[in-house]
């Protein structure tokens, strides 16, 4: 039988607000699987699958078997805040680390953390909505991870979010969290569908200037042979990607671009038939959602990424509801906003660019929220755990560095039963340019997060 939480705010009693909802949401039914109410005083009544939390007032005034959080005043504010945080006693806080959002108990002087407060701000992503944070963003405009305070205090390489609402949950009054399965989920961003072929005599003849300009003769003399069918295309990846997939038993879900041309959008033409065969090839045995682009990103209006979903609408015949953002360009909530405008209901843009890791502190999916709105969007967030692009370009490791970052961070996840959501492309199991020798390390990878030390498939 599934546990239930009945919460009741000695400030507000009735009178809850959308962040307390969202706040419950993410900690007790995105988190454990549990279901939760806000309540009266009067129903708050803790029986053994049930437990009972007052949030707020005094922890003396809690009655037997009722839990405790403070409320530090968060949850009943609006708008976006850049908050000055205080911060817990770690020894008083779920997984024994400080936590933001301290509340100092005047009885015994402790300090404790209003979590409640630190799971809404960590997963509403509050903190890059400040406006002194656009200090923090690359030359593309995205916030980096490494300006994170998860960064900062050393959480990002975990679920954070997810670790110490478990531990608070195996330590509360009732039984632990709902056995759940860890599970990986690969996922394929294709940029550029091919190297050479499907671009047209055009781009082919600039292509190929530009390779004389730049004095790239491998290329030069490569290209021609592709395109008279005498070697491979090396993007052409996608039989050696399915193939990996399948030996550890995962179905992988393909991004693909179909925006018009420009400095960031650089792919095979939209309407290429060849790019609309790959696609339609590719769904037999994997999931397929869109990759909009930089400048419909950017754009004033949504047309652009409209016409993009349509593309796609089109190619697949049926409605396209995911999404990815092509450079995980996001802007909160605007980019929530404008997916949720056009229909997409899941999003897999949710990760850093220079920094591994988990940035909500979440590994599961999850519902967003508009602060501008204070409202519970309606478009599920999928966290990445980590990209091959950040390994080898932001944080320039080897193959074998970056194999054991991708262990720690599955380990991390496996540790709260969560999903490992892992971010690749088809150009960089190529093996070729500055991806050579990473071929092999994407099967290594698929390896080391499926399988156990053993050899065995987990349960995914």
């Amino acid at each position: 039988m599934v546990p239930k939480v009945k919460l009741w705010s000695r400030q507000l009693d009735a009178a809850i607000t959308e962040r307390h909802r969202y706040a419950a949401y993410v900690a007790f039914q995105a988190v454990l699987g549990w279901e939760f109410e806000w309540c009266t005083q009067e129903e708050l009544r803790a029986n053994e699958n049930t437990v009972c939390i007052q949030y707020g007032g005094l922890q003396s005034e809690a009655p037997k078997g009722v839990e405790w959080i403070p409320d530090s005043g968060l949850l009943n504010a609006k708008g976006v805040q850049d908050i000055a945080l205080d911060w817990s006693d770690a020894s008083l806080t779920p997984g024994a680390i400080r936590l933001p959002f301290g509340v100092k108990d005047e009885e015994t002087g402790g300090v404790h953390s209003d979590w409640l407060s630190w799971v809404f701000w960590m997963a509403s992503r509050m903190e890059e909505q400040v406006e002194h944070q656009e200090a923090f963003r690359d030359d593309l405009g995205r916030f980096k991870g490494s300006q994170s305070l998860a960064h900062q205090e050393g959480w990002l390489p975990y679920p954070i979010v997810e670790k110490c609402i478990r531990i608070w949950a195996k330590n509360s009054t009732v039984s632990m969290p709902l056995q759940q399965k860890y599970s990986v989920e690969p996922t394929i961003d294709v940029d550029s569908a091919y190297a050479y072929r499907h671009k047209g005599w055009k781009l082919t003849l600039a292509a190929s200037a530009n390779d004389l300009i730049r004095g790239r003769w491998l290329r030069l003399i490569e290209r021609p042979l592709v395109l008279l069918g005498w070697r491979a295309d090396p993007y052409d990846t996608y039989a050696w990607l399915e193939k990996a997939h399948e030996n550890v038993a995962l179905r992988a879900r393909y991004f693909f671009l179909l925006s018009d041309r420009g400095r960031y959008d650089r792919g095979v033409p939209w309407y290429a038939s060849q790019l609309r065969t790959c696609i339609q090839s590719l769904r037999q045995s994997a999931a397929i959602g869109i990759h909009p682009g930089f400048a419909s990103h950017d754009a004033a209006d949504d047309a652009s990424m409209h016409h993009e979903i349509e593309r796609l609408a089109g190619v697949l015949n049926e409605r396209v509801v995911v999404s990815r953002q092509h450079y995980l360009l996001q802007r909160f909530p605007e980019s929530w906003k404008r997916l949720e405008r056009l229909g997409i209901t899941s999003d897999h843009s949710l990760g850093y660019a220079d920094v591994v890791g988990f940035r909500a502190g979440m590994s599961r999916p999850f519902r967003a929220y508009d602060i501008t709105e204070e409202r519970i969007m309606d478009i599920v967030l999928h966290p990445i755990a980590v990209m091959d692009a950040t390994l080898m370009r932001h944080l320039k490791l080897s193959p074998k560095e970056a194999l054991e970052r991708v262990r720690q961070l599955s380990s991390h996840v496996k540790e709260v039963e969560g999903v490992m959501v892992l971010l690749w492309h088809n150009e960089s199991v190529s093996d070729r340019w500055e991806w050579q020798g990473w071929m092999g390390f994407y099967q290594e990878v698929l390896e080391a997060v499926v399988l156990d030390k053993n050899g065995i498939t987990l349960d995914s």
